[in-house]
């Protein structure tokens, strides 16, 4: 438990760890380091989409991560658009909806859809209808991630980049600091942050049952904007979801796959996602499909992947005291950041946070290799019919 201006050193300058160093910065000596840049990795590429109620999350974890990207609305260059998502149904599985989606949704017919929406969708004859959920949105990750930096720095957190951490330094059974590229940093907590390096990172303190996690993205330009009320959405056969952009273009991203080798695994977007997004999900939006592709993009190394499709956020009990980590963020590094934030809080200062903790516990995990199969975000048989 710490005591007031004790100090932490953040590893990792990702919105995690910026979100982190957001929650401790107020009554706390923080430094957050990075060896690259402020959100220059996978952060830089998230897809900004917030869809929390359609997540197999406590409902305590969606509703405080909502709770604190509505506030923060408006802050620094931070802005969160509020529009509602939907899940489509194939036409094969839309008897096992009436009037009511899991999870406190709605599933309207194609017909419905199509009359709410008029000018958003397009080749809707596939499907049945729509899950449609509210309490859903998106947001730069860039813009969130600068000003989750701002917010720490105001409150007296340093912040620097290019600054590589070579080891955590431990006496008798406790973490006194960090070694880096520049020399030593007494610390008496340490936090790493580091995504799927962390189990490297930390190998011979704490066994990480982790995995890196490459993802596609494109994003086209159709021939007219899409609506300001288009949703967002997601096509769970094809394992797709998409949003719309504040510029009128649609983001398409999917295709999640596990990595052995992110460093050496060439980057670019896989040619056969291309294809699918061209010539199975454009046609679903008005206008999308005779639109153009202007971007295309994947993680620059790899996001990162736990067994159960969770997050490990914890100070582990085989670890030295004082060390906590956040990894197997499984995609979900920016949605669940203000529940990272918090939960790192409440493991430093002994604080009872306003959800459960028991879901990211390290302990949860017998097996704690990196040889497991990625689990789907989409649930049983990515039929539309799972969670």
């Amino acid at each position: 438990m710490s005591t007031a201006n004790d100090r932490v050193v953040v590893v990792g300058a990702g919105v995690s760890g910026l979100a982190i160093a957001r929650e401790l910065a107020p009554d706390h000596d923080v430094i957050v380091l990075d060896k690259g840049g402020v959100a220059a990795d996978t952060s830089s590429r998230a897809s900004g989409m917030i869809s929390l109620s359609l997540e197999p999350f406590p409902e305590e974890w969606a509703s405080f991560a909502l709770s604190q990207f509505r506030d923060l609305d408006g802050r620094g260059v931070f802005s969160f658009t509020e529009r509602e998502t939907v899940r489509l149904v194939p036409e094969a599985n839309a008897d096992l909806y009436t009037d009511r989606a899991p999870d406190g949704g709605e599933f309207l017919t194609r017909s419905e859809l199509k009359r709410r929406h008029p000018d958003s969708f397009g080749d809707l004859s596939a499907y049945g209808g729509g899950l449609v959920y509210d309490g859903t949105g998106s947001l730069d990750a860039l813009d969130y991630a600068m000003t989750l930096k701002w917010a720490a720095e105001r409150a007296g957190a340093g912040i620097f980049r290019d600054h590589e951490v070579r080891d955590v330094r431990v006496e008798d059974g406790a973490v006194v600091g960090v070694e880096t590229e520049y020399g030593r940093i007494e610390a008496d907590h340490v936090v790493y942050a580091t995504g799927w390096r962390t189990r490297d990172l930390l190998d011979g303190y704490v066994e990480l049952p982790v995995r890196p996690l490459r993802w596609n993205a494109v994003v086209i330009e159709p021939d007219d904007p899409l609506p300001d009320d288009c949703p967002m959405g997601s096509e769970p056969t094809m394992r797709m979801y998409w949003r719309p952009t504040d510029r009128g273009n649609v983001l398409v991203g999917g295709n999640e796959h596990l990595l052995s080798d992110p460093e050496g695994t060439p980057m670019g977007v896989q040619p056969s996602f291309r294809e699918r997004v061209v010539e199975d999900v454009a046609p679903l939006l008005e206008g999308v499909a005779a639109g153009r592709i202007r971007r295309e993009d994947c993680c620059p190394t790899a996001d990162c992947a736990s067994p159960d499709g969770l997050p490990i956020i914890d100070a582990p009990a085989e670890g030295p005291e004082g060390l906590a980590v956040v990894t197997g963020l499984h995609g979900r590094g920016v949605m669940l950041s203000p529940v990272t934030g918090r939960a790192v809080r409440s493991l430093i200062t002994g604080e009872d946070p306003p959800f459960p903790m028991a879901p990211f516990r390290l302990d949860r995990f017998d097996d704690r290799s990196a040889d497991f199969d990625y689990r789907s975000h989409w649930g049983p048989g990515g039929d539309g019919s799972g969670p």
